[in-house]
């Protein structure tokens, strides 16, 4: 499964005229792309021209939850009703995944989340955390946090605790090692 947070702006648009919403939308078209719009129309030509704008929108008719004004509902509810369904909607999970390679220092405070297998080829020093949905291979000392919900790892060392995978807390790694869920294997 493919999750990412996004934040939601709602903005409560009172007229149909596409005119009108297309400069609005024009204007702010850089912000927009960082928020999941919510935008209550039946007009399709609005509609069509948003699909078109590469923008993450959930449309919600006018008789949406059978309100028939946008504004007779309280925003906070709208929101939640539009994310309850939002949260309903299957998410196709895409079939291949890139590699990253790291042949530098991971120091501290940074943070790495990532869906992409992840290559490190030095240390990752305390004060890290690095997370990916896909497979992880470290060279080096783990001294951070590091998280793989991916089908293995390498790890060459890593003290109590610095290791999660598959929600599991890994015991210190004292050679090189290959995890997966038949357990440590050293290598």
């Amino acid at each position: 499964m493919k999750v990412r947070q996004k934040s939601v702006r709602v903005y409560e648009i009172q007229s149909n005229d596409f005119e009108k919403f297309k400069r609005f939308v024009e204007g702010k078209i850089n912000s927009l792309k960082k928020y999941l719009l919510i935008i209550k129309t039946d007009n399709e030509e609005i509609k069509n021209y948003l699909k078109n704008q590469n923008l993450e929108v959930q449309f919600v008719s006018k008789d949406f939850e059978g309100s028939n004004d946008f504004l007779e509902e309280p925003t906070t509810k709208i929101v939640e009703k539009v994310v309850e369904k939002v949260e309903k909607v299957i998410i196709k999970e895409e079939n291949s995944t890139k590699t990253e390679i790291y042949d530098k220092i991971i120091r501290a405070g940074i943070e790495i989340n990532s869906k992409n297998k992840l290559i490190f080829l030095k240390r990752i020093n305390n004060g890290t955390k690095i997370y990916s949905s896909s497979e992880i291979e470290i060279f080096d000392e783990v001294l951070g946090k590091v998280i793989c919900d991916g089908d293995y790892m390498i790890v060459k060392k890593a003290k109590s605790g610095s290791i999660i995978f598959q929600n599991e807390i890994i015991d210190e790694i004292k050679t090189l090692s290959f995890v997966s869920k038949e357990g440590i294997k050293e290598l």
